[in-house]
């Protein structure tokens, strides 16, 4: 089982927190992860081959900096239970900037599910991440766009699917559905491949987002310049049971005078101002 990981050190997860290397596992192929509180399986789906991980020895730390490292706003809906969640975008222009220095700065679009009263209280999330530079899973950090499965755990480790490579123009679902005690998540660039990772341990989601996020963000430009628009945004229960968006928008950062517009099953997410120094 190729685990790409053992980096030595630590590194900044679109979090804005620092994670053990030794908790952060890229995997090129479809694997499982069983999760309980006494650590994680991990199945690879092709050959069946299982490694066993205890809890991680370090939970995830701030790493204190100037800049910001975080949501910048996202919109949310609240259910008793959730069991799938689709949503389409378009990958758009790239951001005039990586940072002061090239390959600082980063941003994710994505849609997810959690579990938690709020975004601070969740123990995961699970998304399809469309991401541009570096990440806790694309060590790279001249990176263009990506769109990848992820799993992670408030706990402190974080699974990593196949990295699909796109780019401005492409079509994108991001998709999380719950089969049984199973969550499929799927991050599907169509003809360019399909990034998945399935999770079992029967977690309970209550919470769907549409998120922007930023890591170590100096300026503006660092995010995409157009509007971003999330459509045919589609939630069931876990009974397969259609659920009616409630969406509620929160804004962390206000430099960028993010907005965030509904209009039927569409969010759209856009910026009062692009030139500006956090």
């Amino acid at each position: 089982m190729r685990f790409f990981a053992a980096v030595a050190g630590a590194t900044l997860m679109p979090d804005g927190r620092d994670y053990d290397e030794q908790c952060i596992h890229r995997l090129e192929e479809h694997h499982t992860v069983i999760t309980t509180e006494h650590g994680d399986t991990v199945v690879n789906t092709n050959t069946g081959e299982r490694v066993v991980l205890p809890p991680c020895a370090s939970k995830a730390t701030s790493p204190g900096v100037g800049y910001y490292s975080d949501w910048v706003v996202d919109t949310v809906s609240r259910h008793p239970s959730i069991g799938r969640m689709a949503t389409n975008w378009t990958v758009p222009t790239a951001p005039e900037s990586r940072g002061p220095v090239p390959g600082m700065s980063s941003v994710y679009l994505f849609n997810g599910l959690e579990d938690g009263s709020n975004r601070h209280d969740s123990t995961f999330i699970l998304q399809p991440v469309l991401s541009y530079g570096k990440s806790g899973c694309i060590l790279n950090p001249l990176a263009g766009w990506r769109f990848t499965a992820f799993f992670v755990l408030g706990s402190g480790r974080a699974y990593c699917g196949k990295v699909i490579e796109v780019e401005e123009g492409d079509q994108l679902q991001g998709r999380m559905t719950k089969t049984g005690d199973s969550w499929m998540i799927e991050a599907d660039a169509g003809a360019k491949g399909v990034s998945t990772h399935t999770v079992s341990g029967g977690l309970a989601v209550t919470a769907a987002y549409i998120t922007i996020e930023g890591m170590v963000i100096y300026n503006c430009k660092a995010l995409p310049k157009e509007d971003l628009v999330f459509s045919a945004n589609s939630l069931s229960d876990s009974q397969g049971k259609a659920l009616e968006p409630q969406w509620k928008t929160e804004i962390y950062h206000q430099e960028c005078k993010p907005a965030v517009t509904l209009h039927g099953n569409d969010v759209t997410v856009s910026w009062g101002a692009s030139d500006v120094v956090v």
